[in-house]
Order: C-alpha cells, then structure tokens, then sequence
C-alpha cells in the first residue's frame, strides 16, 4: 500500500509542472471597452475603415508576448474583424461573413 502511495504522489509531482507550465505559455484573452482602446489603435482601424463604428475589442497576448487588439467594427452595413498592433499597424482586415443561423436571423427579420 506504501508504494502505490508512494507511486501516485511520485506521479503528481511530476506531471504538475507540465500542467502549470502549459497554463502559462497560452494566450491570455481580455475584453476591452472600445473607450479604453490606446489612441493609435483606434487611428490604425479609422484609417483601414474610414467611417466604421467600433463595436467590441479584445487584447491578445501571445505566449512570446506580443500583444495585438483584435477590433469588430461596421462599415456601410457590413462586419469586419481587424488585427491591430499596439502602434496602430493592421495587421488583418477581415470581412466577417454571416452564419446560415444568422441569414435565418434576418430572413425572419424581414
């Protein structure tokens, strides 16, 4: 009965660093209020979509610390999904397609 005990704690000590070593190294996602967005992301977005609104943010912080603000805006009844640097640099400008749940959403809309 020792030695099984004795097993399974050997056993946790050793595959609990791996478990909190993995927590660590994945990306952190927050939700950020479009008021709070820096300055420069916000200019980086107006300047790839004149005249949009933005409609929610998120900061991403990848495992090696790079941090990019992932926008949704509209634009001319439309949805898109930018990456943006901190300096403002977009990084992708996406145009989200609707989902078949959603073009049901709307048919029934009408």
């Amino acid at each position: 009965m020792k030695r099984l005990i004795f097993a399974f704690a050997l056993t946790t000590l050793l595959f609990s660093p791996t478990v909190f070593a993995e927590e660590k190294t994945a990306d952190k996602e927050v939700d950020v209020e479009v008021k709070d967005l820096p300055k420069a992301v916000v200019d980086g977005v107006k300047a790839a979509q004149p005249g949009c609104t933005i409609t929610a943010a998120e900061k991403q912080t990848k495992k090696d610390g790079t941090i990019v603000y992932e926008v949704d805006v509209t634009n001319g009844g439309k949805k898109f999904e930018l990456d943006v640097d901190p300096t403002g640099k977009v990084l992708a400008n996406v145009e989200e397609k609707p989902d078949a749940k959603d073009e049901k959403k709307e048919e029934t809309k009408k």
